[in-house]
């Protein structure tokens, strides 16, 4: 994956899949995601929008980012992650850092998950297949917004 904002080619992301920061301002949202296109579709999208992307395939890998990362603004999680279910990872981030806003994605039934979660304001699903705009603006419904232009 190549930056599109740059002549030169430099790759957008380095071998973590990391996205190189371009502000300092920006926030940054952690996709986590074991399918690849699907993660790198997110992270097109989120990039292009502003945002800083830190990625990660499994719920351990996105523990570990969470605790790298402090001024992480949101994280997106699939719901079928292959070391535990992302609704379970969302319950252990919230532990962790516990007003981070959290958007679970599936391709599920979600009325269990609003369930689970009824009562967590900082938590919303959004239902796959998704395009770039109902990924941003699932976002924003969570007070998360893009960098201004």
């Amino acid at each position: 994956m190549w930056s599109r904002r740059s002549p030169c080619f430099f790759p957008a992301q380095d071998l973590d899949g990391n996205s190189h920061a371009e502000r300092d301002d920006a926030p940054s949202v952690l996709v986590v995601e074991d399918e690849i296109l699907v993660r790198m579709f997110a992270a097109d999208v989120l990039e292009d929008a502003g945002f800083l992307v830190e990625q990660a395939a499994t719920a351990g890998e996105a523990l570990s980012k969470l605790q790298l990362t402090p001024r992480l603004s949101a994280a997106v999680i699939d719901l079928g992650l292959p070391d535990r279910l992302g609704d379970e990872l969302a319950a252990e981030m919230r532990a962790v850092r516990g007003s981070l806003p959290i958007l679970i994605a599936s391709g599920r039934s979600e009325i269990e998950l609003k369930e689970r979660f009824a009562s967590d304001t900082h938590v919303a699903m959004l239902m796959k297949p998704y395009t770039g705009s109902m990924l941003l603006g699932a976002l924003e419904g969570l007070g998360v917004r893009r960098v201004s232009s």
